[in-house]
């Protein structure tokens, strides 16, 4: 009865809702449209039994102050769009161009769409899914989890196709969608006998993911040291372990940014707080850290067993999940380690649940834990039976990690406002960006099948409103890996968003011989120098630019093969993962788009015009990475700063230099600076705005030794250098 309540419900609103339009199809199965103020049409799709159960949390547009409006042919007109009734669906138009078909069926179990696009083949996003990058002939449901060995099923139910259209699902748990190919429909179906999507028509796709980034509020900034190397494994036990690798990174002059810790901190799952014997002295441990500039992370989970120092609290507080009884929902699993017997799961949207994250991560923050990294929050492995809140797991689950990780976040933010949070999460929903999040691809295999599955997981990631991705650098499982694929992830590695390595066995730099030690850490030393540029670059993504981005945000006329296998890191750098073994690849493809280009370690200069596919010979040494001419990147070393360029007859570029505190939220209230490099030819200038503390007062320019500049430059093996103030640069200077 409950259930046919809510359906007449649904069927009620959606027909009274403010400018919406209705069609009767002849199956029985109602769709309503209307237009939406962002410029989009949303469509709901309604079966003789709609539930829609989590209606609450799902993503909502405000509705266009006008109408479609119905023409003698039987169409409706709204803007550019059109709908035109068709037997059990409709045609979409836009400007008079078919972008798709859909066709409505209803069986006893689901509702379906099968959709044609007209024009559009390729299609991109839907959060981190796919192993391939463009998502064609790729089937997927959407229940968030994570597979040991393969990688975590992290969904946002949003995509872009190369026709300039972006979509959004409303998608329920367990909804599936088959992207077509060639000739095949687009298919989904829904249990719930319910499909609501929005449709748009943009310039680009760059515009789609803009505003997608703007709309989910994705649009914050990880504290500087997050864009450091970070080393991890399952895992560091003790603290003379941690100041131990320390000191070795330091010996050896490797840069490190930060070290986490997995389950060893503590005692009993639940924890939360430094309760092993191992590590005795967590502020002892945090000062010697910070004597030598590394931040510490350190994991938690959302599960509570029974003997766990914060059960009771929990309990008492009614913050654990129940069964559909009304008990709490207890069970055994892995994470019940050193004697525990059972545990439960963590209720994000009871009363107190901020007020208790507020409490238990404040204190971590106190005993200087600088980043939190939540693990098995899809969630992981829960009875089928359990309740979070008055909602069911199955209609919960995809929300989960959102809200464990909104508790989280607003917990510390209570106590702790200004501080600047890193959050690395394995799972995620639409707009969990700006919690300060960074995600993963999970408990990757250690396999060269898995490396070249990274750069689907990155990019489809970042066009999701997912900015600050990475991966387990050199594989998850099994414990061993080998040379060449150890360094070969390295090298990717060095060129994403989030560069920290991670495994079940030894993933240091120094794991294998003074070889392939010396490629690795001369990967993490390029990294480092190029904080600025990376840092700057995520400063981009307040605009809705991703950090990470596929071949087409470069040009338009890339061919699809090789937006599989090659993407930019930000605005300059081309990056070509080496993703097979040298034994059976040699030589690898790279296609540059048209221009010159400068290879990335040796600065030999390839001319591309109208666009060029090359062929290079491999090493271990290096990846095929290629700076574009026209390059603003800003670099540093030894405390001084750099501006690496790349001027030629004919260039205008731009690239805004950013810095601010790196790591307080007082960006957000314009305490940064900006220093705009404009290069126009051989002339470079600079405009500066923002915080005069923040702004470098003297840059040494660089360029490559090929390039003909004046007298007044130093040469410096394949490079020319000059040392020029900020207020030179102001006026403007000629090379």
């Amino acid at each position: 009865m409950k259930k046919h309540l809510i359906s007449l419900l649904l069927v009620f609103i959606a027909f009274f809702a403010v400018a919406s339009t209705k069609l009767n199809l002849s199956n029985g199965i109602n769709v309503i449209f209307e237009g939406c103020s962002d410029g989009s049409v949303r469509f709901e799709a309604l079966g003789t039994k709609p539930v829609a159960p989590t209606k609450e949390f799902e993503l909502k547009r405000k509705a266009s102050d006008s109408e479609f409006v119905q023409n003698s042919d039987g169409s409706y007109v709204w803007k550019n769009y059109k709908v035109l009734p068709i037997e059990n669906g409709y045609t979409l138009f836009c400007a008079e161009s078919e972008l798709y078909t859909s066709i409505f069926s209803e069986e006893p179990k689901q509702i379906c769409e099968r959709r044609n696009w007209k024009t559009a083949t390729e299609f991109y996003g839907f959060g981190e899914a796919g192993r391939k990058v463009s998502l064609r002939n790729q089937s997927f449901k959407i229940w968030n989890i994570s597979k040991y060995g393969d990688h975590a099923y992290l969904f946002v139910p949003f995509y872009i196709t190369n026709a300039n259209t972006c979509v959004y699902y409303n998608a329920n748990s367990n909804d599936q969608i088959y992207f077509q190919n060639n000739e095949d429909t687009q298919a989904y179906r829904s249990d719930y006998h319910r499909i609501e999507c929005f449709v748009r028509k943009d310039g680009s796709a760059k515009e789609s993911v803009s505003k997608f980034y703007k709309e989910t509020e994705s649009l914050c900034i990880l504290p500087r040291w997050a864009f450091g190397f970070i080393q991890s494994k399952y895992g560091y036990k003790s603290e003379e372990e941690v100041l131990s690798l320390v000191d070795e990174f330091k010996q050896r002059n490797i840069p490190l940014s930060a070290v986490v810790l997995d389950l060893y901190w503590f005692n009993k799952m639940g924890d939360i707080s430094f309760t092993s014997s191992n590590f005795a002295n967590p502020k002892q441990l945090n000062e010697k850290m910070e004597e030598d500039g590394v931040k510490l992370i350190t994991i938690t989970e959302p599960f509570f067993t029974t003997d766990s120092i914060n059960y009771e609290t929990l309990r008492k507080g009614k913050m654990l999940c129940k069964n559909k009884k009304g008990n709490i929902q207890l069970w055994s699993d892995w994470w019940c380690v050193n004697g525990s017997k059972s545990g439960a799961l963590f209720n994000p949207i009871a009363k107190k649940s901020t007020d208790f994250m507020a409490d238990k991560y404040s204190k971590m923050l106190q005993d200087g834990i600088d980043g939190f990294w939540t693990d098995l929050g899809e969630p992981e492995n829960v009875p089928d039976n359990t309740m979070i809140g008055k909602y069911s797991l199955t209609d919960f689950h995809n929300y989960y990690n959102y809200y464990w990780t909104k508790s989280l976040y607003e917990g510390m933010k209570s106590t702790s406002p200004d501080k600047r949070l890193f959050i690395m999460s394995r799972s995620g929903y639409t707009g969990i960006g700006k919690f300060n999040v960074s995600v993963w691809s999970g408990d990757v295999s250690v396999s060269w099948a898995s490396l070249k599955n990274q750069i689907a997981h990155g990019l489809n990631a970042s066009v999701s409103g997912l900015a600050y991705w990475g991966s387990d650098i050199g594989g998850f499982t099994p414990e061993k890996t080998n040379p060449e694929l150890f360094v070969r992830w390295y090298q990717f590695g060095a060129f994403t968003p989030i560069f920290r390595a991670h495994g079940t066995g030894p993933r240091e730099p120094w794991t294998f011989s003074d070889a392939e030690t010396e490629i690795v850490s001369k990967y993490i030393k390029d990294r480092t120098a190029m904080l600025p540029y990376v840092y700057s670059t995520a400063r981009q993504t307040m605009s809705g630019v991703p950090m990470m981005r596929p071949m087409f945000y470069e040009s338009d006329s890339v061919p699809q093969e090789f937006i599989e296998t090659e993407y930019m890191f930000g605005d300059s750098i081309l990056v070509a993962p080496v993703t097979k073994q040298l034994a059976s690849e040699k030589e690898k493809s790279v296609y540059l788009s048209s221009g010159n280009w400068y290879e990335f370690d040796s600065l030999n200069k390839i001319e591309a015009v109208g666009g060029k596919t090359i062929s290079v010979e491999l090493s271990m040494e290096n990846i095929p990475v290629y700076i574009k001419e026209g390059a603003i990147i800003p670099a540093e070393k030894n405390g001084a700063e750099y501006i690496f360029l790349i001027p030629s007859d004919g260039i205008e570029k731009e690239f805004v230099f950013y810095n601010d505190d790196g790591e307080t939220e007082q960006y957000k209230n314009g305490n940064y600076s900006e220093t705009k490099f404009i290069l126009n030819g051989f002339n470079l200038k600079a405009e500066t705005s923002g915080v005069e503390d923040y702004l470098t007062k003297e840059f040494t320019l660089v360029v490559p030794s090929s390039v003909k500049v004046g007298t007044d430059w130093n040469t410096n093996g394949k490079f020319m250098t000059r040392t020029v103030s900020l207020e030179k640069l102001k006026a403007g200077i000629q090379f």
